[in-house]
């Protein structure tokens, strides 16, 4: 399960894009990004991709808060079982969004809590597969919502848990993102796992842990 992710390069996600139109008012560079945080996620809209801020975490229809996203895990959603349900199904063919991101996080929580950090070993921008829908709170204002799918992890490193984001690869995104691509042979081409010669994981301090914390640091080796 992957629940930390850092998005640092917001300055650059209008040109890495190739964006129709400007950031929206509220992104911000983050290091330490949680469910049900507000965050930037790219959508095909009717003049091109757009960046849309949505919370991490799909949220129910009749959920009186978002508390649903932690007790049901629905911030990630297993690859491999993306056709498994019905709703997931839906969204996985109609509703797809590409998560920007410089690293995600690692949390081991057995015994002493542990944190590790993944990045490119370029440090060039990572781009996750993700899902999208919305949820009505109760005064009537309706939320964006999104989900990561994950997937089993090409390393053999101690202490990781096995599983990690589905990055989209550079040629893949705008098919990732095309509303006319609706069949789900075309969407498990593009989740595969990611070569782990292109990533470094290395440890990282245990104060990430702590959603409230969001510093550079939380992403610097120790």
């Amino acid at each position: 399960m992957i629940s930390r992710y850092a998005l640092h390069d917001t300055a650059n996600l209008s040109t890495y894009f190739a964006l129709s139109s400007g950031l929206p008012k509220g992104v911000k560079p983050r290091y330490n990004i949680s469910p049900t945080a507000s965050s930037p996620v790219i959508v095909s809209g009717a003049t091109g991709r757009i960046v849309k801020l949505m919370n991490w975490g799909l949220v129910a229809k009749g959920a009186k808060d978002m508390n649903s996203v932690f007790r049901y895990k629905t911030f990630n959603i297993p690859s491999e079982k993306i056709f498994s349900k019905h709703s997931w199904e839906q969204l996985a063919l109609v509703s797809r969004c590409l998560i920007p991101a410089n690293g995600f996080y690692d949390l081991n929580g057995s015994g002493k809590k542990r944190a590790f950090y993944t990045q490119p070993t370029d440090k060039s921008m990572l781009v996750f597969a993700g899902v999208h829908s919305s949820w009505q709170d109760l005064d009537g204002v309706i939320h964006g919502t999104y989900s990561m799918l994950t997937t089993e992890a090409d390393m053999d490193r101690p202490n990781f848990s096995g599983r990690m984001p589905v990055i989209i690869k550079r040629e893949d995104e705008a098919r990732w993102l095309d509303p006319a691509l609706n069949d789900a042979s075309s969407v498990y081409d593009m989740i595969r796992p990611y070569p782990s010669n292109r990533l470094d994981i290395y440890e990282v301090s245990s104060a990430v842990h702590s959603p409230k914390s969001d510093h550079p640091s939380l992403a610097a080796r120790i």
